[in-house]
């Protein structure tokens, strides 16, 4: 019987018969295949003597050239034997193997991290073994085995242009965030942020932020995408009293307490029916325990799999989350900290093919300087804390007067976004009682369907 620190033979065989056809599988497999993993003595003096062949030579030998270097060891010989036998089918056959030798390889990396964890808990270091508990938990979300693949502007392009006409290539695209100015800067009609991409909403204290992820969120659910949203500060009660005081038009104090009028249910049970497809998952910490990136990438693997692709992720807000990694960050460390989940968002957003929202809050301001209505916010405004907007997409800073805020008006300011130009100014109109953002030449009832417009009428009593 195989013991749990040891490959099967047969898979071995399987494994040395991939890495001896393609070159890809062989690097890898030298990079992560050590001797201790392999039952036989015949599988370890091939291996060796191939890993030393290929680095001499760099080239993969072939059976011919392994069966002439032991033409007197008739064990090896045997597993060559068992090797060439080996059919693989190329429709994801190299594939299939590889990633059953990534979960074993995992397997060790945690039988060998699960020791020192033990270990160190037992001499009596009980805050140190749990920061190595969550530093491998990070490192375990993150590990890969599979290298990554180059590509070549010209021998790669049909290859490429061939993906790009499958039905199933899961290519990038548009999102709208509801505001069609916004929406045309960043990609002309059609336009918004593309997944894979990060955006970062930066405002003052109370400048409705939250409103404004709320606000993307349903937009999104109304073009067909499912979004999954994180609410890092209050319950997830309170987020959810906003999601349903925006989308059906009612006061927030109203939806709190139950008072949405039997016109307006009718109307909601026809809009579900429509989106049935979609919806806006929410997510919160209830206790006072803060939420790590780590969390959040377990939580997204969930909602995939009890709701499908997620396809917006919305993380209210940057400063709250926590990296996860076991490192105690000091006051002076802070801008660090920020930077790299700052960063950790944007893999989230690659790795998931998704549109990454999150918001900050910028430093003080003076009032003078708020009330004017020619001053924008603008990453000069972050401070020290520049390195959360470097690994951002977009950037969009809030605006708004106090005399703005009276006339429902409000100033959105590109000042970063990658692909497209900058610097432009976007007027639109606000209803914080309604966390509503849209256009200013729009009116409030949105052009939407099925009387999905008449919840949007703040004037409206019924």
């Amino acid at each position: 019987m195989a013991k749990d620190n040891m490959l099967a033979t047969n898979f071995v065989v399987e494994l040395i018969a991939a890495a001896l056809e393609r070159r890809t599988v062989f690097e890898i497999v030298k990079q992560y295949l050590k001797f201790s993993y392999l039952q036989e003595e015949a599988e370890k003096k091939l291996w060796q003597w191939v890993t030393k062949r290929y680095d001499l030579t760099g080239k993969v030998p072939t059976i011919g050239q392994i069966q002439q270097q032991f033409v007197d060891d008739e064990r090896v010989l045997e597993k060559l034997e068992e090797i060439g036998d080996v059919e693989i089918d190329e429709n994801g056959g190299y594939e299939l193997i590889i990633d059953s030798f990534e979960k074993f390889i995992k397997k060790m990396k945690f039988l060998e991290v699960n020791d020192k964890i033990a270990d160190t808990y037992n001499r009596g270091d009980k805050e140190g073994a749990w920061e190595l508990f969550v530093k491998s938990a990070e490192d375990f979300s993150k590990f890969s085995i599979q290298d990554a693949k180059f590509e070549t502007v010209f021998g790669d392009f049909a290859e490429r242009q061939a993906k790009r006409k499958s039905e199933d290539w899961n290519f990038r695209f548009k999102i709208p965030t509801g505001i069609d100015e916004l929406d045309y800067r960043l990609g002309g009609e059609s336009g918004g942020p593309e997944t894979g991409e990060c955006v970062l909403w930066l405002g003052d204290s109370g400048a409705g932020k939250s409103q404004c992820l709320v606000s993307v969120g349903i937009a999104a659910a109304r073009q067909g995408f499912r979004v999954a949203h994180f609410q890092l500060e209050g319950t997830k009660e309170q987020c959810l009293n906003r999601y349903d005081a925006a989308w059906t038009g009612t006061l927030y104090q109203d939806v709190k307490l139950g008072n949405i009028t039997a016109k307006k249910m009718e109307v909601t049970k026809r809009i579900i029916k429509k989106l049935r497809k979609t919806d806006i998952i929410v997510s919160s910490e209830e206790t006072f325990n803060a939420k790590t990136l780590v969390d959040i990438r377990r939580e997204l693997k969930e909602m995939e799999k009890k709701y499908g692709k997620i396809d917006v992720i919305i993380i209210d807000y940057l400063e709250l989350l926590e990296l996860g990694d076991g490192h105690r960050y000091t006051p002076s460390e802070e801008r660090f900290r920020q930077a790299k989940l700052a960063k950790g968002m944007k893999m989230l957003a690659m790795e998931f093919n998704a549109v990454v929202h999150t918001a900050t809050q910028s430093s003080n301001i003076p009032e003078e300087q708020k009330n004017d209505p020619e001053f924008v916010i603008t990453r000069a405004q972050l401070n020290e804390d520049k390195g959360k907007c470097r690994p951002m997409d977009v950037f969009v800073t809030i605006n708004q007067t106090r005399d703005e805020r009276k006339e429902e008006i409000m100033r959105l300011y590109i000042d970063k976004a990658r692909e497209y130009k900058s610097g432009d100014i976007i007027y639109i109109c606000n209803n914080f009682a309604y966390a509503r953002f849209y256009d200013r030449k729009r009116t409030i009832e949105l052009n939407m369907d099925d009387g999905w417009g008449e919840f949007y009428d703040k004037d409206e009593e019924e």
